[in-house]
């Protein structure tokens, strides 16, 4: 595969990891449990929507924010990769992701008239642990360059995602046994934590001028 495909590749994967679209199924019909189907629908899409534009926001922005607080970017790969390496626990052990959803944040979805972008877009889809990976991503290329126009669009296709399985919400549901969601969840929080490995390996040596071994 030519570099501009293993970049893609890169972006969607560790996007996908850390978003786990799958894992919303369970909070987007508990928040629209009284609403009918076609609402449903335009909150599904609502979500992914806002997942994506928040997204695309920190990838572009990301660096005049951490020019306007003096903030490097190898110093944020290492608060982000710590940030998702606790995520990751979480996920391994299968327990409640307290920084993605609250039981406080379900139920005032639940009495929102649309929950598509807060609680479900923003925080519990692009929560921090997104926003850290899409803005250490854009970190590694240039704002005006082929890559950056690649992470873009990988951020639109892991909304495309997002939106396919949300819509679809009620048909998975019937596949999310128990063990089907630990399985997921190990898996994809292992993936995860190889992820924030990385982020923060690459983060120190560049912050203490260290050459990777050859």
């Amino acid at each position: 595969m030519d570099g501009v495909t293993v970049w893609f590749l890169t972006c969607v994967v560790s996007l996908l990891a850390v978003l786990n679209p799958v894992g919303a199924v369970p909070l987007l019909l508990a928040m629209t449990v009284n609403d009918p189907p076609l609402r449903r629908r335009r909150s599904a899409l609502m979500a992914a929507s806002t997942q994506t534009a928040c997204l695309a926001v920190a990838a572009v922005g990301g660096s005049t924010l951490f020019s306007f607080f003096n903030i490097s970017i190898d110093s944020f790969r290492i608060a982000g990769g710590a940030l998702l390496f606790l995520l990751a626990i979480d996920m391994v052990k299968v327990n409640q992701q307290r920084h993605k959803a609250t039981d406080a944040e379900v139920q005032e979805g639940v009495a929102r008239a649309e929950v598509g972008i807060i609680p479900l877009g923003i925080p519990m889809l692009a929560g921090p642990g997104a926003i850290a990976t899409v803005i250490s991503l854009a970190g590694q290329v240039s704002e005006l360059s082929l890559a950056m126009v690649v992470l873009l669009m990988a951020v639109v296709s892991v909304g495309g995602v997002t939106a396919v399985v949300l819509l679809t919400a009620t048909r998975i549901e019937r596949w999310l046994t128990p063990t089907v969601l630990g399985i997921a969840s190990r898996l994809m929080g292992l993936l995860l934590a190889a992820i924030a490995a990385q982020m923060l390996v690459t983060g120190v040596q560049n912050s203490f001028g260290l050459r990777p071994p050859h």
